[in-house]
């Protein structure tokens, strides 16, 4: 046997030609990924040798589990003041009714540290006592029960300046 090829789909009805299917070298274990959670699948696998395609498996059906949450998508600051921002961002597909927190990070450039916040269920957070005009790389990820999911690319965010006095004039007065 020189590999195999795993086909797989929630409707057994279609053709094999329509399945989903990976190559796999001639290992017999292999993870498929991108299942839908709690679905059931339909799986075949057939072998391949130097002479060809073997026959097909008999088919077998599993469910697919929940695993960690996908990472968050549309990772945005929607408000940028002096000392706070405010981020946004959608939850994960497949895995909204399953994640019980969101894990912040951030680091900044000012006193070159590195931050982690547990934030709650939410699709919005303020980002508050930071330093003004510092540039922040943040970056956030889902957990479930099942663990940390994978993480947002970081995204930079500049703090504001602290406001500066418009049209100020200082008059000294000597006795």
């Amino acid at each position: 046997v020189t590999g195999y090829k795993v086909y797989y789909t929630t409707n057994s009805n279609q053709p094999e030609a329509s399945w989903n299917s990976q190559m796999v070298d001639n290992s017999e274990l292999t993870t498929v990924s991108e299942l839908t959670p709690h679905a059931i699948y339909t799986v075949r696998v057939q072998a391949y040798t130097s002479m060809g395609a073997g026959p097909m498996s008999t088919p077998v059906q599993v469910k697919a589990q929940q695993g960690v949450p996908s990472q968050p998508s549309n990772f945005r600051a929607t408000d940028i003041g002096e000392t706070a921002v405010t981020l946004q961002w959608t939850k994960p597909t497949h895995s909204s009714e399953n994640i019980v927190h969101y894990e912040l990070y951030w680091n900044d450039t000012y006193a070159n540290q590195a931050h982690h916040k547990r934030i709650s269920n939410s699709e919005a957070y303020t980002l508050d006592g930071l330093y003004p005009d510092t540039l922040y790389y943040i970056w956030l990820a889902a957990r479930s029960q099942r663990g940390e999911g994978a993480t947002t690319p970081p995204i930079p965010v500049r703090t504001k300046q602290y406001g500066k006095l418009a049209n100020s004039a200082l008059n000294c007065v000597t006795p």
